[in-house]
């Protein structure tokens, strides 16, 4: 397994960390585990991870080795007249900004949800096909407090990195890498106000 990555937990006098791949899975890994010889692990680096007869290694990937390993390119919005499969939706709707959402439900292949946080609440996309029948629907979901905020945020594949309360003033981060995408939600909750701010590369999106 050839995968691209991020540390996204390092403790460098420890020389131990947790790697967040690109399709979710974390995986721990130490100094020994790092085969580059000109750069250091550093929190928040890109990172290519291979796991061979049990044996990892880490590194940073080349520009070669990252092209290798990207996924073919989304369709743009004017490549998609109509959803002739799932994942044209999907396609369509990540240009978009929406995330999948993931459920304990037993998944089909006919079905897919992505929702999209905004200030209003989580627009919600879901598109199901039977035979040669596809139906779309759209709808709004409210989240009322900071909970249902994280419950919604690690249905899409964010992992919870910290969860605080500082006087009165409650704090939560989450992280999620997919490739070339470092995305960051900081959550800050005071007497039942709640902001939310999230950066893509360090930048901040709406």
């Amino acid at each position: 397994m050839i995968m691209i990555g991020m540390i996204f937990q390092f403790n460098a006098d420890e020389g131990v960390g947790l790697i967040m791949l690109s399709d979710g899975q974390t995986k721990d890994f130490d100094t020994k585990d790092w085969v580059d010889e000109t750069n250091e692990p550093s929190l928040g680096q890109e990172i290519l991870y291979e796991m061979t007869d049990g044996v990892a290694k880490v590194k940073v990937p080349s520009p070669e080795e990252k092209d290798e390993l990207k996924p073919t390119k989304k369709a743009s919005k004017e490549q998609v007249q109509s959803f002739a499969s799932i994942e044209e939706f999907k396609s369509h709707f990540e240009v978009k900004g929406f995330d999948v959402i993931k459920t304990t439900d037993e998944a089909t292949e006919n079905e897919l949800s992505m929702g999209k946080f905004t200030d209003e609440g989580v627009q919600r996309v879901c598109i199901s096909s039977v035979g040669e029948t596809s139906e779309l629907t759209r709808d709004l979901i409210a989240l009322s407090n900071v909970d249902e905020h994280i419950e919604y945020f690690k249905s899409v594949g964010y992992k919870l990195i910290n969860d605080f309360d500082a006087d009165g003033i409650r704090m939560t981060l989450f992280r999620m890498y997919v490739m070339d995408k470092h995305s960051e939600i900081k959550m800050k909750s005071k007497d039942g106000e709640i902001v939310v701010v999230k950066t893509i590369n360090g930048k901040e999106v709406n």
